[in-house]
């Protein structure tokens, strides 16, 4: 296992290459690809997060 894979597989996506890390009170979205790491975005924990549709 990489670094980059160290974060779970967001659960409301269930897609593999997308990840999340918790740091303190926000979640880290981010994607992986073979090469490189995207940041996809931060969200305060106490927001409700949606797959858009």
């Amino acid at each position: 296992m990489t670094l980059s894979e160290r974060g779970r597989i967001v659960p409301e996506l269930q897609e593999p290459g997308v990840r999340e890390l918790f740091i303190k009170r926000y979640r880290l979205f981010y994607e992986v690809w073979t090469d490189r790491v995207h940041v996809l975005g931060l969200l305060h924990g106490a927001r409700e997060f949606k797959k858009r549709e």
